[in-house]
């Protein structure tokens, strides 16, 4: 048996898109500031995956690793036990299939769409005087205090508006004191335990101020409602191979410790990682990286086994025993949700990363203030890493 496997990742980084890699920490600001909004998508350019060929291989390009990776860009409609299914009709094949798909719009959002939406938001920040911001997580407080540090928008009244007791409060409460502390510097109103109620017809669009009424009573004044709630899951694909996988109320992707999916016929070979599956992590880029790097180990104890016993469909179970139980692989990995943390700006001037005490509610949180003095608003966005890691050489950032 050849030990060439044809593995399928649907999902680019840390989320799924079509056409580039969207740098979704700088989504936030570009909302807010003009002028960056195109180079928060970034193309996978030919370059991309130079990085697993390291520096002993022959210089052949046929005989690197990265000769062996392909990158299609379509959205995934359904997914079948040996094939995933595009929305071009076309399919491709697999014998291993890791969801990567995160959350974000259900609709496929292109770059060129992307830079549509920044510039709209932009533009509708630049005419409104009073802003209300719902959703006190990280992207919420990420653009009220954006807006305030800014000099063109500083002087907008903002109000944030929390249906919780506590702002980003999936982390321990002191992360909220640091941020209500912030709030109150920069004269931003938060209104916690609390909704809007939204009109049938939506919110006004017209740039006339109205009341925006609140679910406990009373109103707040806005000529803009920039809403920022959580972003659904992206696991639809998957129902057509196992829907009792998905879980019914919160759609994410219900996974093993081994993060094979969990479902009824096991199908050992399909993974989940990132947002968009169930692992009892907190959403963030770096516990994704945990758990992919947790899934290619495990992949490849899969297909050494598959060798090893010539079982051309054999697939390992959660135990690592083979289908005709007469031999057993080594035993997969299995992923450990580690202590939630976070690295968020408040501001364009500040920022904090923090850390939930210790899973045994030991050590107590670790906080760190980080303070920036420039003015370089391209340093602020921090896009260059992104593009020389992800798109070496290419220069064309409107492409």
């Amino acid at each position: 048996m050849s030990g060439r496997q044809n593995i399928v990742v649907v999902g680019g980084s840390y989320v799924g898109k079509l056409t580039a890699l969207s740098h979704l920490f700088a989504f936030p600001r570009i909302g807010v500031i003009p002028s960056f909004e195109h180079k928060a998508f970034i193309p996978y350019g030919s370059a991309y995956f130079k990085a697993v060929d390291g520096d002993v291989l022959p210089d052949s390009l046929s005989g690197r690793p990265s000769s062996a990776i392909r990158i299609h860009r379509g959205a995934v409609t359904s997914v079948e036990p040996t094939r995933v299914i595009l929305e071009d009709g076309n399919s491709i094949p697999y014998e291993f299939l890791v969801m990567a798909t995160g959350t974000g719009r259900l609709e496929a959002m292109d770059k060129k769409t992307g830079t549509q939406i920044a510039r709209l938001a932009q533009g509708r920040v630049q005419k409104a005087n009073r802003i209300v911001v719902v959703g006190g997580g990280a992207y919420g407080v990420q653009v009220a205090t954006d807006i305030k540090t800014y000099p063109p928008t500083k002087d907008k009244h903002i109000t944030l508006v929390h249906s919780r007791d506590r702002l980003m409060n999936r982390f321990g409460p002191e992360l909220h004191d640091v941020v209500m502390e912030r709030c109150h510097e920069l004269g931003i109103d938060v209104i916690l335990g609390n909704r809007l109620v939204v009109p049938h017809a939506g919110f006004p669009d017209d740039e006339e101020e109205f009341d925006v009424q609140l679910s406990g009573g009373g109103s707040v004044k806005a000529k803009m409602v920039l809403t920022t709630g959580n972003a659904a899951p992206l696991s639809s694909p998957l129902g057509s191979l196992a829907p009792e996988s998905i879980d019914p109320i919160t759609k994410y992707i219900k996974v093993k410790p081994t993060l094979q999916i969990d479902s009824a016929i096991p199908y050992d070979n399909v993974f989940a990682v990132g947002d968009v599956a169930d692992t009892g992590a907190h959403k963030a880029a770096r516990p994704g990286g945990a758990q992919a790097a947790i899934v290619a180990r495990n992949i490849g104890k899969l297909i050494r086994a598959k060798l090893k016993q010539g079982h051309p469909k054999a697939n390992g179970g959660l135990n690592g025993s083979l289908p005709n139980g007469s031999d057993r692989i080594d035993e997969l990995d299995a992923y450990k949700p580690d202590v939630p943390s976070i690295h968020m700006s408040l501001g364009l001037d500040k920022g904090v990363i923090f850390q939930n005490s210790g899973l045994d509610g030991e050590g107590g949180p670790i906080i760190r203030h980080e303070e920036s003095k420039t003015q370089d608003l391209a340093a602020l966005m921090s896009y260059s890493r992104w593009w020389k890691m992800r798109a070496e050489g290419v220069e064309d950032y409107f492409s």
